[in-house]
């Protein structure tokens, strides 16, 4: 008998936990009306109103309406032309970074490439992508078609072209950061890092603040894609980069660096970065013992994600080198990603 009433329990709160949600659709202005019955009319009483943003537990259709329970436990019914079902959302979200290498027209122009760069960019919910090269600026939204040829719903937003100062630019990419739109919302895009009075990038990082859609988690990331010979020098500099980017931010608390460091091998060595703020004052989720780079001659962790003391209350110490690439027509590097809880931030 016991057993038996456990396995009612655990049955009762999995259908709790996977239950799907319903939202109202983005074309609402400021509410949609939950009623008493699935029927239209003025006379069909009003139970409560499912605010723009929102979401409510998804039970069952009824015709044309979703019957929903509230968070507050009213039960109604909503029109489903102005609602959507989407699957209940994760606890966490996995945030990743990828040097795509030199992402232009002819890496666009190979389907099997672009399949398999859309299929590891859905495995995230967010992914920081570095050394885009196409100066026409057709590629990243072709590759955002090909992420979402499967049904999925990201988007993206993307930085001007980096590497500003004069004697920058003979070596411009852009930025971009990749996100699932079910999980990830961005709050302020303040694009790149103002490196016009030190000089100190040959690409500036760029800084954008995303929230998770549901829970209270948000966040500010600032990519780099630093050049090779001079990995040390920029590494030190993330410092001044992440000061910046709280002075844009003075009510965040949770900064995360992630991108092409190349913060490894002949680049820069652990007893160079030892005594860096950047390494003092943060905490590298990634450790230098990794192997980002796709090679079989050499073990190098050049891809790093590095946080503040904050975002170690959120982190589920989940992280991973992704080697899923399959050759390096597709990328010399790895993904690296770590994983957040959505409602632990305070």
């Amino acid at each position: 008998m016991k057993r038996l009433l456990t396995l009612i329990l655990l049955l009762a709160l999995s259908t709790s936990v996977w239950s799907d949600i319903v939202t109202p659709v983005s074309r609402t202005v400021n509410w949609i009306n939950v009623r008493a019955e699935p029927i239209a009319g003025s006379e069909i009483p009003i139970v409560a109103h499912l605010h723009k943003d929102e979401h409510a537990t998804f039970i069952e259709t009824v015709g044309s309406y979703h019957k929903i329970r509230m968070s507050y436990g009213t039960i109604g019914f909503v029109a489903s032309s102005w609602t959507d079902v989407l699957p209940t959302p994760s606890d966490n979200i996995k945030i990743a970074t990828f040097n795509i290498q030199s992402f232009g027209k002819t890496k666009a122009g190979k389907p099997e490439v672009m399949k398999e760069l859309a299929s590891v960019i859905r495995k995230y919910d967010l992914v920081a992508i570095q050394e885009i090269k196409n100066k026409a600026g057709v590629v990243p939204t072709q590759f955002l078609t090909e992420i979402n040829s499967d049904g999925s719903q990201y988007a993206f937003v993307i930085s001007e072209r980096g590497g500003k100062e004069p004697d920058d630019q003979s070596s411009q990419e852009q930025y971009a950061y990749y996100f699932n739109t079910s999980t990830i919302k961005v709050l302020k895009d303040v694009g790149l890092y103002d490196d016009s009075v030190n000089d100190f990038f040959q690409r500036e990082p760029y800084v954008v603040r995303f929230a998770a859609t549901q829970g209270n988690l948000k966040f500010v990331l600032a990519t780099i894609h630093t050049k090779p010979e001079e990995a040390v020098a920029e590494i030190k500099a993330m410092h001044d980069a992440l000061v910046w980017a709280q002075e844009q931010f003075t009510d965040e608390e949770d900064f995360i660096a992630l991108g092409d460091f190349n913060a490894g091998c002949n680049y820069a060595s652990p007893s160079d970065l030892s005594d860096l703020k950047i390494t003092l004052d943060y905490n590298w989720i990634v450790p230098h013992e990794a192997d980002t780079n796709f090679s079989a001659n050499s073990s190098c962790a050049y891809d790093r994600i590095v946080v503040t003391e904050d975002v170690l209350e959120d982190f589920t110490n989940m992280w991973g080198v992704d080697t899923s690439v399959s050759n390096k027509k597709v990328s010399d590097h790895f993904p690296v990603w770590f994983e957040l809880k959505v409602n632990s931030d305070l």
